[in-house]
């Protein structure tokens, strides 16, 4: 949900096209229109300190921080995902609702809170509310990080056991940032699944290349799934290797115990 720093050019430039700079409120209209967040609101300081009390998994001071967020400013949408989210981390999935739609109707073009929705919607298993909402954020040309939405409508798809379009989410995203690590794993992991451990193992090989995005859940299934595709492919020593990999980063994992 943070702004992307490409997204503070994009501003500059819209400013400079669109507003001409000629004043704050016709800037702030023409950024609403085109789903960006508005800027200065009083509420983003408590937004920014619900998200690190989170992080530090301190969820009650992050949703009290949240609260405040919307007191400071009711008509902040990113105020209104944030206490969404939390509300669903504590078991209130309809209050979670309420919120989501709330900031959905403070912003209808922004693409960070369609996709935040599609996600809730995923969760709930609302595959299909789910796979609308995350369209119409990818259809949002400004979106700036459209590969992670991508890659969780790719995992929102794989969910609803629709493996061909997780496979089109996951290549999409891929096309979009052939660095992104979440969806080369998810991709190796479904053409594994598929009978394809040779394609599998094409996906990993890059997954495992210095420059990839990595993050430690899909670290966790890379290396699962390398360990698997290198071992039916007859690769011992890698599969070995892989099987070291996981013992020593995620020694509790269920799937690390059974080795």
């Amino acid at each position: 949900m943070n702004r992307h720093p490409l997204q503070s050019v994009m501003i500059v430039g819209l400013c400079l096209l669109l507003a001409g700079c000629g004043g704050k409120k016709t800037i702030q209209q023409n950024d609403e229109s085109l789903g960006l967040d508005p800027e200065d609101s009083p509420a983003e300081l408590y937004v920014r300190m619900a998200e690190e009390y989170y992080n530090r998994g301190q969820t009650e001071v992050a949703f009290r921080r949240a609260q405040q967020a919307i007191e400071a400013d009711a008509k902040y949408p990113r105020a209104h995902v944030w206490v969404a989210f939390l509300y669903e981390e504590i078991g209130q999935a309809e209050r979670a609702r309420q919120h989501y739609e709330k900031a959905l109707k403070l912003s209808p073009n922004n693409s960070d809170v369609r996709y935040a929705y599609g996600s809730y919607e995923c969760r709930q298993k609302r595959y299909a509310e789910a796979d609308e909402q995350f369209k119409k954020a990818l259809a949002n040309p400004l979106y700036a990080t459209p590969w992670i939405a991508m890659t969780n409508a790719g995992n929102c798809a794989a969910s609803a056991g629709n493996a061909s379009k997780a496979k089109e989410y996951y290549r999409a995203a891929i096309a979009a940032n052939p660095n992104f690590g979440p969806a080369l794993a998810r991709l190796a992991e479904l053409e594994y699944k598929g009978g394809d451990a040779k394609t599998a193992k094409g996906y990993l090989d890059r997954y495992f290349e210095p420059n990839t995005v990595r993050t430690p859940a899909t670290a966790y299934h890379a290396l699962l799934v390398g360990a698997q595709v290198e071992r039916q492919l007859g690769n011992r020593k890698r599969a070995a290797y892989f099987d070291q990999m996981l013992k020593t980063n995620f020694p509790q994992a269920p799937k690390t115990r059974e080795f």
